[in-house]
């Protein structure tokens, strides 16, 4: 009997012991807070693995000559994760400014871009390297974009001219 009755003891003094911390009027104050922020991949210029020779720009002025070198493609735009940092060539990027990237252009190159569907163009000046992405021959800043097209459209299919 002895070993019953210290049985049921410990029991109750265990189910008590739990009991007492269920009963506790304190609630924790930590709240979890969800990270909203979706990744974001970025693709460095150093990782781009082609080996790519700088084309040689003409030394004319004018824009429209028979030297300047022509090219078609396509046109994106830089996405707003960009503002305030460093192009390639050290200047801090500002989405209204007409500026763009070229993989291969020099820095300072100024280049006309005329989108084919509306014949609008724009000059920008080449200050960071890109796009790295398949198809496009050019990234434009926001404001540059906007000047030669919609930007929900995301893509335009343009003309570029090599001025200087």
């Amino acid at each position: 009997m002895n070993g019953s009755v210290i049985r049921n003891l410990s029991l109750s003094s265990v189910m008590l012991i739990v009991a007492s911390g269920c009963a506790s009027p304190e609630v924790a104050k930590e709240t979890v807070i969800a990270d909203t922020q979706r990744p974001v991949l970025i693709i460095k210029p150093v990782e781009y693995k082609k080996e790519v020779k700088p084309i040689s720009v003409p030394t004319s002025t004018s824009t429209a000559t028979s030297k300047s070198k022509v090219i078609d493609g396509k046109a994106s735009y830089y996405a707003n994760m960009f503002q305030g940092r460093k192009t390639a060539n050290g200047q801090i990027f500002d989405q209204g400014k007409l500026t763009a990237a070229h993989r291969t252009l020099p820095f300072g190159t100024k280049v006309k871009v005329t989108n084919i569907n509306n014949h609008k163009s724009v000059i920008v000046t080449i200050n960071d390297r890109g796009p790295f992405i398949r198809g496009r021959i050019i990234d434009l800043s926001s404001s540059a974009f906007k000047a030669i097209g919609n930007p929900r459209t995301g893509i335009l299919n343009v003309t570029m001219e090599i001025l200087k």
